[in-house]
């Protein structure tokens, strides 16, 4: 069976339940790994009963969100370029695309991290720190943003990259095997026991757990060699044609908006917040991460039906496309709800 037609059953004639589960499936159980992820960062810095700890993961978080718009610039914008060539039967515009989105997130990451480091400090006073968790936010951002900024943003795009192509599961190994290594670390490094790094310690695990999430995809891609679109070939960006630019940007920066709008949400929110002291800060934080599990399980559902989607979408086969969508919405509308019923009688 060749490369291309390996990777066409499952976007043109698997049932539509069986393909919707191979592929969002694994996404959704990567999205909960992540949330729990989230939650060990909140749980360990909790352990220590210091408010201020807990207020500079709070604090933070902004900037995290920031890492998002950056996410969805290259990886949805870059998967959805995949997709659509790849259903086009287009396979070097696929892998233009992977290379623009590969460098793009790399290039993308240093520069934030440049950024956010040389103006470190009037960042971390628009974000809501004064003098009591100044210190301990720029020790939790020196690891998650300063050094972590690239990782964070590269492992996730090279994950929808590799969803792109139908293979959900490599893409939540990688994801996962990241977010699982960080809630191993996160007690090393933040508990007395351990390292007794507070909230520092928890964004050097989070570094390092990106860090390794991202070498996972980069020896996936060399192993995969021959068998895969995906393309890190910095020589093509030279005569990248217009169109794959423009289609990228043209799905990303729309859906990148939507990150930065949160982000400023969260920025005001945490400054009114931050007037009442470091323990309201704290305690908004723990509500913000209790709200990351719906979002991240339906966010998880979409993002993984995306390239099945897509793909329908540039093959012409709108029926197939409508199927997934409407099969879908029948599967995350019920789960929503109940959700929604058991936070309104558990939320003590």
């Amino acid at each position: 069976m060749s490369q291309a037609h390996s990777k066409t059953y499952l976007f043109e004639s698997m049932p539509i339940p069986k393909a919707v589960a191979n592929l969002a499936v694994p996404m959704v159980m990567t999205s909960l790994v992540m949330v729990i992820y989230n939650l060990a960062d909140t749980y360990f810095v909790g352990m220590l009963n210091d408010p201020i700890q807990n207020a500079a993961v709070t604090l933070a978080y902004p900037v995290m969100l920031a890492f998002n718009a950056v996410n969805n610039l290259f990886g949805v914008g870059t998967s959805s370029m995949m997709s659509r060539s790849l259903g086009a039967g287009d396979h070097e515009k696929v892998r233009s695309a992977s290379a623009f989105g590969f460098w793009g997130a790399l290039f993308s990451g240093l520069l934030f991290a440049l950024v956010c480091t040389l103006f470190r400090t009037p960042l971390m006073q628009l974000l809501g720190a004064d003098e009591s968790t100044m210190e301990a936010t720029g020790a939790y951002m020196l690891w998650t943003v300063s050094f972590g900024a690239m990782p964070a943003i590269l492992n996730v795009v090279q994950g929808q990259m590799v969803r792109s192509e139908g293979s959900a599961l490599h893409a939540s190994i990688g994801t996962m095997s990241g977010c699982l290594l960080n809630i191993i670390l996160d007690p090393i490094f933040i508990l007395p026991w351990g390292l007794g790094m507070g909230a520092a310690g928890a964004g050097l695990a989070t570094c390092i757990s990106n860090c390794f999430a991202t070498v996972y995809f980069l020896v996936l891609a060399r192993v995969k060699k021959g068998r895969t679109f995906v393309c890190m070939d910095i020589r093509r960006l030279k005569n990248i044609p217009a169109p794959v630019v423009m289609g990228i940007l043209g799905v990303g920066i729309p859906a990148s908006i939507q990150n930065l709008l949160n982000v400023v949400g969260s920025t005001i929110l945490n400054n009114f917040t931050a007037a009442y002291g470091a323990t309201a800060v704290a305690a908004m934080g723990v509500a913000h991460k209790i709200n990351m599990i719906p979002m991240q399980v339906a966010l998880g559902f979409s993002q993984g039906i995306m390239p099945l989607v897509s793909y329908n979408y540039a093959s012409g086969n709108r029926k197939r496309m409508k199927d997934a969508v409407l099969f879908s919405l029948g599967i995350i509308l019920p789960v929503m709800t109940v959700v929604t019923v058991a936070y309104w009688f558990c939320a003590p």
